[in-house]
């Protein structure tokens, strides 16, 4: 067989392997939809403070810009430190952090969780237990959201910030 003979029918052999041969990953679907970051946050948001009889929020590309700004400072030490920032108090914030790769999603559903810690009628936490990411979450007269998420400059974490305007969590006062 000649080398042009070979060569085509190599690139043939090639060319019409099954897709089925191909390496499958567990957990990843390459046909489902992607959900952009900011869609995930404000989706779970909303979803929480309808779960409690609280209006939407909307999304705020101001926020969002802060927030990714002040994400990609957490990202290098990756740990929620606090960092001085211009806008503290100005807007309400939420940092989550956590060991390897999670989406917007997996952030507001750990802030959610502390749910299980709040007691509306005393309005509080539980002894030893936290729940202001919750509060701030549905706090009643917040309206706007930004939010931002990065993998830790390890390449291995993530850290994600989101900002509300107004701010709540004020002491004293119930978030819904």
């Amino acid at each position: 067989m000649s080398p042009f003979a070979c060569v085509a029918a190599l690139t043939l052999a090639l060319a019409s392997l099954s897709p089925a041969a191909a390496i499958s990953v567990p957990g990843h679907n390459p046909g489902a939809a992607v959900v952009p970051s900011w869609a995930q946050f404000l989706r779970a948001h909303n979803d929480a403070r309808s779960a409690v009889g609280l209006p939407p929020l909307k999304w705020n590309l101001t926020l969002e810009l802060d927030a990714m700004q002040y994400a990609n400072k957490l990202r290098i030490p990756c740990n929620l430190s606090p960092i001085p920032w211009a806008a503290d108090g100005v807007y309400g914030r939420n940092l989550y952090w956590a060991n390897g790769h999670h989406n917007a999603t997996h952030a507001v559903v750990a802030w959610v969780g502390e749910r299980r810690w709040y007691d509306h009628r005393a309005n509080a936490c539980a002894p030893g237990k936290t729940c202001g990411e919750y509060t701030q979450v549905v706090w009643n007269t917040t309206r706007e959201l930004g939010c931002g998420r990065r993998t830790c400059r390890n390449g291995l974490d993530t850290v994600a910030v989101c900002e509300y305007f107004p701010p709540g969590n004020y002491v004293g006062v119930p978030p819904y």
